[in-house]
């Protein structure tokens, strides 16, 4: 039998899963973990802290907080040389201006709780529920293919077996709930958007760590940059006329790995 473990990436999806479970339109899981990167934006602890998890003790589900560095083998570096940047930044290597592949969300949230999930619960075979809604068919299609997604781990997403797209998932965390999240990343993604990197460079909890990891990334890598602009995170234009790289639709993630 597979053990059933709910994926918890702490944003607008995960809290209608949440929802869902609390109103019992889903089963409770076996397990359900949250992987902690050790970057999550701090508004993202907060809402799970005040709702998510309160609401789901209230229905005899607790959703345990992994942490990246007791169970990640890499972390910024990574590759065949230990070299390869595994975040999705903006370089200026060839001269202009390119992307990096995502590697960072597997190697930190997947990996990370398919070994706390064998190593401390003995799980032999599992079904991880991801928070992907219909709106995202692409990324759930890419993640059930995966090769990492047969044999001993499969994947599946409830929210698109009920039909629920991102603006139900917005209502139904809503009315249960009481209060919407925002979007769950890590503070330093280059993924975000021009309103989220407003709203963590507004946040003087992740603000100071941005520009310290921002500065830090250049002592080994000169050409990296977190911004389309290629300039220091604290001289980036983040006006909604600017997106570029950064607008919704160039700077998405599509990893299939973030469970949202």
């Amino acid at each position: 039998m597979r053990t059933q473990i709910w994926n918890n990436g702490g944003g607008t999806q995960s809290a209608a899963i949440a929802a869902l479970i609390v109103t019992g339109k889903l089963p409770k899981p076996d397990l359900a973990a949250i992987a902690d990167t050790g970057r999550e934006k701090s508004a993202t602890w907060d809402y799970h802290e005040r709702y998510i998890a309160p609401a789901l003790a209230s229905v005899g589900v607790t959703i345990h907080r992994v942490l990246k560095e007791d169970w990640a083998t890499k972390d910024l570096y990574g590759g065949a040389d230990g070299d390869t940047l595994l975040i999705p930044a903006f370089t200026t290597q060839s001269g202009e201006v390119g992307k990096l592949s995502t590697f960072c969300s597997a190697e930190w949230k997947r990996d990370v709780i398919r070994r706390w999930a064998t190593a401390e619960h003995g799980v032999k075979a599992a079904t991880n529920w991801i928070g992907y809604s219909t709106d995202e068919m692409g990324r759930a299609h890419k993640a059930k293919h995966s090769a990492k997604a047969q044999g001993k781990w499969k994947v599946d997403f409830p929210l698109i077996n009920l039909g629920m797209d991102r603006g139900a998932c917005s209502h139904l965390a809503l009315q249960v709930l009481g209060a919407l999240p925002g979007r769950s990343s890590c503070w330093m993604c280059p993924n975000m958007h021009m309103d989220e990197w407003r709203d963590v460079m507004a946040d003087e909890r992740d603000r100071p760590k941005v520009i310290k990891f921002d500065r830090e990334l250049r002592k080994r890598d000169p050409h990296a940059w977190l911004t389309d602009e290629a300039v220091p995170i604290d001289q980036a234009n983040f006006d909604d006329s600017n997106e570029v790289l950064f607008g919704r639709e160039h700077g998405a993630c599509d990893s299939g790995m973030c469970f949202v």
